[in-house]
């Protein structure tokens, strides 16, 4: 028991202490103060006082698809060899990728599991030097499996890569370790908030699109065995298409060639020819699972196009902020964002779309919109909501291009009392790019941006490959990806208007996680034509 010293209670350091414990324990009953709205700040671009004069220097933009993209060799019907330029590091980084434009990889989670959990077991047995490079990179419709080797390990690394889609590829794997993982990354998920994004394609493109159906099968998780992991990889290569990345030896004269232990082009070309018969040979696909592969993907490709017949048909009319509960959150995550056409027609290719006008169905369009108002520091939300008014940590823009769909989404985290000013604000933004044109400063740096972009992502062989790969899953060819940056430099500020009235007119839609109870009547204020419905993660 804790006596006290009634001279001690009574001193006048005691006392002061009670005085200063008391208005901390009035902080905890403070009423919730929220933040009021303003208008739209745009940024502007101009020279700083006292800064230097600095000459300005306009590169050339090289279009050129020679410095990056690749020779290409067809194999077979399904193989095809593409050879890109040396590598500065000497290695040859190979690469084999399944692709299938036509419809997405069912249980892609599983598999890519499964993959890297493979790869932690071959860096423990295999002896080649190149092994701990072995990567995984895996999407909706396409996976990947690299290595970066020397020219002698060539021939054991592409053994690796091929075993990789053998029926025992998995039999020495932990599967048990498998499953704990795959668990483990739904709590982890549940955890962090990360449930917002499952909840936000379910709503945007519809809880029985191809794309969300086909991760989180936990039916399948629970059950998962060596042999159903099996069967699931060689599902996988039904109605798909094999591409085979290397790297052409640098230039050296034929006598060096063996001392310098470098492959040549033809010797790469036989390489992967064995590589390709090697992976028709073993394929567990019969003639007629084949067959019914192809009709399956014929019958995906027809619903896609009547779904997508027409803009109007994802024009969003309902005022509707989805809100997910999370009691006690101190934040409030936000995702505003639209679903948009893939091409203006049934008919419609991704060639006819990219020689459209500046409609909600050029992909263009998506981009652009993405950057303009999404990107860091200059873009118009960050400028606003992050520099000028402290509103958030970062505001962002992404346009999510893929083969069955298409969406626009920028997202961020704001404090809970600035919710209904957050939301307020990103709505004000995209309502003032439809009725005001852009100045000419703005658009310039904008195209600054792009072109930076892309000349960046070119000169670097991880992200140039990274969007090689994007361009052969959406069908396109490098030399659209060129012609793109033709039409972004000859842009003007009524095309960047034409671009946001085709989406910016129609009201986006709104996901939010966090406390219901504390920003619900901010957001009924601040956006009185809006209707809050509640939605279970």
């Amino acid at each position: 028991m804790i006596g006290f010293n009634k001279h001690s209670v009574n001193s006048p350091r005691y006392l002061l202490s009670i005085l200063l414990l008391l208005p901390l324990l009035g902080c905890q009953q403070t009423k919730l103060v929220f933040t009021d709205e303003q208008a739209p700040v745009t940024p502007s671009f101009y020279r700083l006082e006292g800064a230097p004069q600095l000459h300005r220097v306009q590169p050339e933009l090289n279009l050129s698809t020679e410095s990056w993209a690749p020779e290409v060799h067809p194999l077979t019907a399904d193989f095809t060899l593409h050879l890109f330029p040396p590598s500065p590091s000497k290695l040859n980084y190979v690469e084999l990728v399944l692709i299938n434009s036509h419809q997405p990889f069912n249980n892609l989670d599983i598999l890519n599991t499964a993959l890297n959990e493979r790869a932690i077991w071959l860096a423990s047995q295999h002896p080649i030097s190149c092994i701990e490079s072995l990567r995984i990179r895996a999407a909706m419709h396409s996976i990947s499996i690299k290595m970066a080797c020397p020219a002698q390990e060539i021939p054991q690394s592409l053994s690796i890569l091929a075993d990789s889609w053998q029926d025992w590829a998995f039999e020495q794997i932990d599967i048990d370790n498998v499953r704990r993982k795959l668990k483990l990354n739904k709590h982890i998920n549940a955890y962090s908030g990360a449930e917002i994004d499952k909840v936000w394609a379910d709503i945007i493109l519809g809880d029985k699109h191809p794309y969300n159906q086909a991760l989180n099968n936990l039916v399948l998780q629970g059950e998962l065995s060596h042999s159903k992991l099996a069967e699931l990889q060689q599902e996988m290569r039904t109605g798909a298409r094999w591409h085979l990345f290397m790297s052409l030896p640098a230039n050296h004269r034929a006598s060096n060639l063996a001392q310098a232990n470098i492959l040549t082009k033809e010797v790469l070309i036989e390489e992967a020819e064995r590589l390709a018969e090697r992976l028709t040979r073993s394929s567990a696909v019969t003639a007629k699972e084949g067959r019914e592969g192809t009709e399956e993907a014929a019958a995906l490709v027809k619903v896609a196009q009547e779904t997508n017949t027409a803009a109007e048909s994802f024009i969003n009319t309902d005022k509707i902020i989805y809100l997910i509960d999370a009691p006690g959150a101190v934040q409030t995550q936000v995702r505003v964002g639209y679903r948009l056409p893939l091409s203006a027609s049934s008919s419609g290719s991704n060639s006819d779309t990219l020689k459209s006008e500046f409609s909600s169905s050029h992909p263009l369009s998506c981009q652009l919109l993405a950057d303009w108002l999404g990107r860091s520091f200059s873009g118009r939300l960050y400028y606003d909501l992050r520099e000028k008014r402290g509103l958030t940590y970062g505001i962002y823009g992404r346009c999510f291009d893929n083969p069955q769909s298409r969406t626009l989404k920028y997202y961020a985290s704001t404090q809970v009392q600035h919710t209904g000013a957050f939301v307020a604000g990103i709505l004000a933004h995209l309502q003032l790019t439809t009725a005001q044109e852009v100045a000419s400063a703005e658009l310039t740096a904008l195209k600054s941006y792009e072109k930076s972009k892309y000349t960046l992502t070119m000169q670097s062989q991880y992200s140039s490959k990274i969007q090689y790969i994007k361009q052969l899953t959406l069908q396109r060819s490098s030399e659209d990806l060129a012609n793109i940056q033709i039409q972004i430099t000859a842009l003007t500020g009524e095309d960047l208007m034409q671009m946001s009235q085709s989406i910016f007119d129609s009201p986006p839609y709104i996901l939010l996680r966090g406390d219901a109870d504390k920003i619900s009547g901010d957001l009924k204020d601040k956006l009185p034509g809006w209707h809050i419905e509640e939605i279970e993660p």
